[in-house]
């Protein structure tokens, strides 16, 4: 975690030394996730409907054309319905990613990109819509975590000012308070963004 924090700190600094050009980019997209939880060798599946939107800074770096990191914050939305039942989860996601630029011509480029996405559960609840009992994913009685360490690798299209990105996400840690238990989450992600 202090390395994280140290690897912003740096590429903060480069930006107000004005080492390093800067990029603003709003987003939003498509981000499905599959909840899979292992009893003994034995795997079940929670496929979520998923939605994000955020912001990000991308810090071209000045030793290698091309080269940027782009850290970012996003909103998450993940939904699931399954009668009488409905689930809902809200989280918040610090993207923090490596890309290379790699220029088409004038307005077209490519950048495949890799690295951490740091995610914390704001909320999560499962509902019972016959007897509105609710109950809830996280906190004292909970019975998920909500600290999550993804690893992201992706591609994404650019056109003037409008970009294209498509991408995975997998899911590091256990989120499963039982210790008999394993729950991890991942899947991919589409989305559309805008250079300010």
């Amino acid at each position: 975690m202090k390395k994280v924090f140290a690897i912003v700190a740096l590429i903060a600094a480069m930006f107000v030394a004005g080492n390093a050009q800067a990029q603003i980019v709003a987003y939003l997209g498509y981000a499905p996730e599959t909840m899979k939880t292992t009893v003994s060798n034995n795997g079940s599946f929670s496929n979520f409907q998923g939605f994000f939107l955020g912001g990000a800074y991308n810090f071209e770096l000045p030793f290698v054309k091309g080269l940027g990191v782009t850290p970012g914050v996003q909103f998450r939305l993940n939904t699931r319905s399954d009668k009488p039942y409905t689930h809902t989860q809200t989280l918040i996601d610090v993207p923090i990613l490596v890309n290379y630029a790699i220029p088409v011509n004038k307005d077209i480029s490519v950048a495949p990109f890799l690295g951490p996405m740091l995610s914390l559960a704001l909320s999560g609840t499962t509902k019972n819509k016959l007897t509105d009992d609710i109950q809830k994913w996280y906190g004292k009685n909970g019975s998920l975590k909500r600290f999550n360490i993804y690893g992201v690798v992706g591609v994404e299209g650019s056109y003037s000012s409008f970009m294209l990105f498509l991408g995975y996400r997998f899911g590091f840690l256990d989120l499963d308070k039982a210790s008999l238990s394993r729950t991890k989450a991942n899947g991919f992600f589409v989305g559309l963004g805008y250079s300010l």
